[in-house]
């Protein structure tokens, strides 16, 4: 079974997304970036889905440690914020971005995996 990873420091959003994923994937969460990385040491993932700001960094903080640990999955960038200027930014980095509130926000992450 695929496996992905939902990084995000809204534990209300996070349990929601997992909750709905775990009937077709496996799901590991993670509370911020640091967590993430923690369990990316241990855990071969098929998909990040990171949140773009959290306490302890943002989610392209995480793409660029992933990076740098040779990690190379599909990514994921959510954003319950104005996603114009995200959206830019995650094609310049090669990465998809969904709004949090999109309609088609489940659908784009089982298209990617």
């Amino acid at each position: 079974m695929k496996q992905i990873l939902i990084v995000d420091d809204d534990e209300t959003f996070r349990c929601i997304l997992a909750e709905s994923l775990r009937k077709e994937f496996e799901v590991l969460e993670s509370f911020g970036v640091n967590d993430a990385l923690k369990k990316l040491e241990t855990s071969s993932v098929d998909l990040i889905c990171s949140d773009y700001n959290m306490r302890d960094g943002t989610g392209l903080d995480l793409l660029q440690s992933c990076k740098e640990m040779n990690i190379s999955v599909p990514f994921m960038l959510m954003s319950a914020d104005d996603g114009s200027h995200l959206s830019r930014k995650a094609d310049l980095y090669g990465i998809t971005f969904c709004e949090k509130t999109e309609r088609e926000f489940l659908n784009k992450i089982r298209a990617m995996i």
